[in-house]
């Protein structure tokens, strides 16, 4: 787990002094919590936290804060072959890291991972 609390201020002489730095958002907090079970089966439940944000050095187009979700899951078949998934982003949250930019909704994925 990790939280950072960032007061970016523009330090730059002119128009946008003292305001907040575009695309840095004043809070952002990671967790990740992760189970194994007797049989060998991995589970884990991450989410991602982003305060608000503004999209420009005026700070007059401000950006919502948001929070992601994922679930993951893996399973060793052997010494050499794993199984796994995972879910990015469960509850499909609309949000933006800039004005206007397309971000990726809810995906599943799954797969084979080979160790030599």
């Amino acid at each position: 787990a990790n939280y950072t609390q960032t007061q970016t201020e523009n330090r730059t002489p002119g128009a946008n002094l003292g305001r907040q730095l575009a695309r840095r958002p004043e809070e952002t907090a990671n967790l990740v919590a992760t189970y194994v079970w007797p049989f060998r089966l991995s589970t884990s439940i991450a989410v991602q936290h982003a305060g608000r944000s503004f999209d420009n050095a005026s700070n007059a187009t401000r950006l919502d804060g948001y929070t992601l979700v994922d679930l993951r899951a893996s399973y060793p078949v052997n010494d050499v072959v794993e199984v796994y998934g995972r879910v990015e982003n469960v509850g499909d949250e609309a949000y933006e890291t800039t004005r206007n930019y397309g971000v990726a909704g809810r995906g599943a994925f799954v797969g084979l991972r080979a160790r030599f």
